[in-house]
C-alpha cells in the first residue's frame, strides 16, 4: 500500500465534516500529496493536512 498519493491534475473533491452537515467542495492543485489510509480496487481513502477525509479515484492520482 502506498503511503501517499500525488494528484495528477487539478481536481475538486467533496468533503462532509459530519453526517447531516453540508458537503463542501475542496480544490486540490496538480501535484498535491495526500496521505493514504486505505486502498480499494478503484480508489484510495486519503486525508489531507487538515485531517479531512476523501475518496480519490485511482485515475485522478498516482502513488508518490
Amino acid at each position: 500500500m502506498a503511503d501517499t498519493i500525488r494528484i495528477k491534475n487539478a481536481v475538486t473533491l467533496k468533503h462532509q465534516a459530519n453526517l447531516g452537515e453540508d458537503v463542501a467542495d475542496v480544490e486540490f492543485d496538480a501535484g498535491a500529496e495526500l496521505q493514504v489510509l486505505q486502498t480499494f480496487e478503484t480508489a484510495w481513502l486519503v486525508k489531507d493536512d487538515e485531517s479531512r477525509l476523501f475518496n480519490v479515484k485511482k485515475e485522478q492520482a498516482e502513488e508518490a
